[in-house]
């Protein structure tokens, strides 16, 4: 009998396309319904067939409603008309939030058997960061379908034991399986200053490196590493704070950086994929920013990339959250609350070459626990 399965997922990244590519090894047909395959270091097998829907957009909170309302409709109205297609299994990712509603009602009703993958744990994000009250009618409905989801489906994956808790209030713990996410450690990996181009590109040779990569949203805590920079601006030349990515905070970033003159603070682009493993490896410090409130409901991919390029971890976190287990268990960091100046510039004055050194060592070492051999944990 021919083999099948169907992913869901509207934003496919290197995770997901090593979870499609393992899925492919062990299945005669493997289908992709997916908005955007991010360029990255990894690339889907040939035999995964692959069926575009809306792209997600991610600069308006209106545009991002709207692109997730319409990858849900077009992913229903495909299982609605495509059955010779999909088969009968399918993996459900949380991206957007609302795709597991297909699983409440919709899945069962067609005999289609299937799994969820918990990457963010909603209708909490909203509540949390004050999108909508607990008490709303929104959230109610929210999640009573995400309980039916997961009532009806086989398996639920989620990506931290942290998370797993909050997931279990609406199924029984017995049926939620813990992946971590991962990171090709051959290919993030330490290099050396002298080996490492674009530390030499941007003159930072003899500095070392703070680094925050990534998504700079509204709701994570930047403005504590400037203010640290700030402080160093004068005091100690040793230390560059260097900021890639974009995001709704980097223009008062910048502005901030400028009013101060700050000569110790780069800003930069998203990088392309081929460059990833030169900058990760260019960070001595390596940020990690989680809102308050988001500490039990997400588990930021960028700590994997820092622990596999060999970075000491600053975990700007509030206490109970994964990264906070992860930094204080294994001696790779320190965890710091929101605008915690003082502990965070301390940190940094006090570390010493060789505790730096040790707790670089620590990070890769650890690094080995979140290889791809966990895509491998999806496959049953």
């Amino acid at each position: 009998m021919n083999k099948k399965i169907t992913l869901l997922n509207q934003v496919t990244g290197p995770l997901f396309i090593d979870i499609a590519n393992e899925y492919a090894k062990v299945y005669d047909e493997v289908v992709l319904v997916t908005g955007v395959i991010e360029p990255t270091y990894a690339s889907l097998c040939d035999k995964i067939k692959i069926v575009y829907k809306t792209t997600y957009k991610r600069k308006k909170s209106y545009l991002r409603i709207l692109t997730w309302l319409l990858f849900y409709t077009q992913t229903y109205f495909y299982f609605l008309f495509k059955k010779k297609e999909y088969g009968e299994e399918v993996l459900i990712v949380t991206n957007p939030p609302i795709l597991p509603f297909l699983g409440s009602a919709f899945f069962p009703k067609r005999k289609i058997r299937f799994k969820v993958l918990v990457y963010d744990v909603y209708p909490d994000v909203l509540s949390s960061f004050g999108y909508i009250k607990k008490t709303s009618l929104i959230y109610k409905y929210w999640d009573r379908m995400s309980k039916k989801s997961y009532k009806n489906a086989e398996e639920i994956f989620t990506i931290s034991s942290v998370m797993k808790k909050v997931v279990s209030r609406n199924v029984e713990l017995n049926k939620i399986n813990v992946i971590y996410p991962w990171v090709d450690t051959s290919f993030i990996k330490p290099i050396k200053k002298e080996h490492n181009w674009f530390i030499k590109k941007y003159n930072l040779s003899k500095k070392k490196i703070v680094l925050y990569s990534g998504n700079m949203g509204a709701t994570h805590d930047l403005i504590t590493p400037l203010k640290v920079a700030k402080e160093f601006h004068k005091t100690d030349e040793d230390f560059h704070f260097l900021f890639i990515g974009n995001g709704v905070q980097k223009k008062l970033m910048m502005q901030y950086a400028a009013k101060e003159k700050l000569r110790n603070v780069t800003f930069l682009p998203y990088q392309d994929s081929e460059v990833l493993p030169y900058s990760f490896a260019s960070a001595d410090f390596g940020i990690v920013s989680l809102a308050e409130g988001a500490e039990c409901l997400s588990v930021p991919s960028k700590t994997f990339y820092f622990l596999a390029a060999g970075a000491v971890i600053i975990a700007i976190s509030e206490k109970g959250s994964e990264i906070e287990k992860i930094v204080s268990n294994n001696d790779c960091g320190i965890v710091i609350a929101s605008g915690d100046v003082v502990k965070m510039s301390n940190f940094l004055k006090t570390t010493t070459s060789k505790t730096l050194r040790i707790k670089k060592e620590n990070s890769r070492a650890l690094s080995e626990m979140f290889t791809m051999k966990n895509a491998q944990k999806f496959i049953k």
